[in-house]
């Protein structure tokens, strides 16, 4: 039996989230002079407050060295502070700055509008079956 790579999942899913990931930088690039992996991280801590390093690896589904640089790009931009955690001495907090929260509140309203741009041609129904097949997916790959 051969592989069919048109109805592949893994390799469907790949190729949609790699295109909607390009589409999707040329949106807040327009505003900000992020990559995509600092995109992600800068996201992820306004909606985590505070976070490591570690978590934001497992959060945002990216290798390590590739989430140290987009953290040292954002420290350097001055979106982003590393804080000492008072629980951890060995291990620092990462969390936005005002400037990393007024770039946030800038790009977020873009990143909705898209995300519903793109979800247009789902009816309601679609939606919430796809919502529900992702969260069956995601268990079932989370789960031992």
């Amino acid at each position: 039996m051969a592989l069919d790579l048109e109805t592949f999942l893994p390799y469907r899913l790949a190729n949609i989230a790699s295109k909607m990931s390009e589409e999707f930088a040329c949106v807040y690039q327009q505003q900000s002079n992020l990559t995509i992996p600092q995109w992600r991280i800068l996201f992820n801590l306004a909606q985590l407050g505070q976070s490591h390093a570690k978590e934001l690896c497992m959060q945002a589904s990216m290798d390590k060295s590739t989430v140290s640089r987009a953290i040292k790009a954002l420290i350097d931009k001055e979106y982003i502070i590393s804080i000492l955690n008072p629980e951890d001495k060995r291990a620092s907090l990462l969390e936005l700055t005002s400037d990393g929260h007024e770039l946030y509140k800038q790009l977020a309203p873009d990143a909705l509008a898209w995300e519903q741009q793109l979800l247009a041609v789902l009816d309601e129904q679609e939606y919430q079956v796809l919502q529900q097949c992702l969260d069956k997916l995601s268990i079932k790959l989370n789960t031992p």
